[in-house]
This record gives structure tokens, sequence and C-alpha cells, in this order.
């Protein structure tokens, strides 16, 4: 029931309920698919119908929501960062959801918790400032990568991803590894069939359950935005800086090269 409880969770549902109400045409089709998938992925699961299936599935809701940020975003002031993301590509698609981790790495930092407020309906944060619980609404605007919040350069979004590899060869390869790992788990190659474990797949089911929730959650805030947040600048910047570090060189039709 790991995905269950997390889309059950009063936060999530907030999160769902106003992405119902704020977003609109393609960002909301990809957010509703999303959460679908996380429910088959799930009830998959359950049944023991397939575990290879079930992990599929929740990729697929995770790949949906970043289709689902990414239309947001080119429709609420973005559209030019935005646009440099093909949602059709999936290591570009990869490359969103890995600065996702990054950024859920960067609320841990913060000791940043989150909870739901029913009296008002609205999600508060809880952050500590200078050792004294200080508490938010819930929304981008809230981090940065940057020491100055206003500064929308990308360049310390880009370092914190890349500084996880040891050098530009592994980052692409880890990029493209993430990006058809999915096909991995459900197509058979020269040793046998795919194999995936019940702890493997609850792990992939949690880690992909919270992307997605995350997505569409970021999906729905930029709906909010009047004037662009440099942390959104920040991270799409970034995205695009990294985008072009693992996209494949193009190559002449004519002469291969």
């Amino acid at each position: 029931m790991v995905v269950k409880a997390l889309i059950d969770h009063p936060v999530s549902d907030w999160v769902y309920r106003r992405a119902n109400e704020r977003l609109s045409g393609r960002a909301l089709s990809c957010a509703v698919n999303a959460r679908n998938h996380l429910v088959r992925a799930q009830r998959i699961a359950d049944e023991r119908i397939s575990n290879t299936v079930a992990y599929f599935c929740a990729t697929h809701a995770t790949e949906e929501a970043v289709a689902a940020f990414i239309a947001s975003a080119k429709e609420h002031g973005y559209r030019k960062l935005a646009g440099k993301v093909n949602i059709r590509d999936h290591a570009q698609k990869a490359v969103v959801a890995a600065y996702v981790q990054i950024i859920a790495g960067h609320a841990e930092g913060m000791k940043l918790a989150v909870a739901h407020n029913p009296a008002d309906d609205s999600v508060m944060t809880q952050v500590k400032v200078n050792a004294k619980d200080t508490y938010y609404p819930l929304g981008l605007r809230l981090f940065s990568f940057n020491e100055n919040s206003e500064d929308p350069s990308s360049e310390a979004a880009f370092e914190a991803f890349s500084s996880l590899f040891p050098s530009k060869d592994a980052m692409v390869d880890r990029v493209h590894e993430r990006a058809i790992f999915r096909d991995k788990a459900l197509y058979a190659g020269d040793s046998g069939g795919p194999a995936l474990t019940r702890e493997q797949l609850d792990e992939g089911l949690r880690e992909h359950t919270f992307l997605t929730l995350g997505l569409i959650w970021a999906a729905m805030d930029v709906t909010y935005h009047t004037e662009k947040e440099p942390f959104v600048a920040q991270v799409l910047g970034a995205i695009s800086a990294t985008i072009e570090e693992v996209r494949p060189p193009k190559v002449c039709k004519n002469c291969g090269k």
C-alpha cells in the first residue's frame, strides 16, 4: 500500500484538488493521467499481477507529471525557459525528474515540514529560522539555490546536479540509464526476462509517487505566479544546461558528421 498511503495523505489530496481547480488543457490532462497511473501501479502491485508492469505505470506517472509541469510553466510566464524541454524525449524528462530529486534533498536539508490546515484548507510549511519554527504558505518561492534568493541565474542549480557525478560523461550516462530503465524493467534481454523484486518495486513506487506528486504541486503552484519566480528560473535554466550536455550531438544527414 505504498502509493495509497501517500496519495491519500491530506497534503497530497490538497495538491490534487488544487491542481484540478487551477490547471487546464494539457497540463490538467497530464496531471490527471499521472495520478491515475499511480493508482494503477498500486493496484497491479497489490494484486500481484506483475512487478514490472506496476513499476512501468509508476515511471509513466512521473513522465506525465513532468509534462504537466512543463505545460503549466509554458502557460504561466515561463514559456521561453520551459520550451527548451522536449516532453517527448525520455532523457530530457529524466533530467527534469532528477532535478526534482535534488530539490527534495534541498528541502530535507532545510528541515522543511509540511502540513495541511483543515480550518482554512491550506498547506503550510514549517522552517527553522535562527533556531525558531517559522510558518509559511507552501510555495516554490521558499526555495533558492542562490545565496541571494532573488538571483535567477542557474549556475548554482546546475552545479548542485553535476557535482553528484565524477565527470560530465558519468552524468550523461546516468541520465540516459535512468531514461531507459523502465524499458529494461519490461523487455527481455540476452540473459532472459526482466526481474524486479517486491522490495525493489516498493522502493520504486515510493520514489515515483513522491516525484509525481511534487511535480503536480509545482505545476499547480506556477499558476499563481504573477511574475517570474527566481527559483523557477534557476531550475529551468539548469535543466536546459543539463539537456545540452545529455542531448546527442546533431549529425548531418548528408555527410554523417
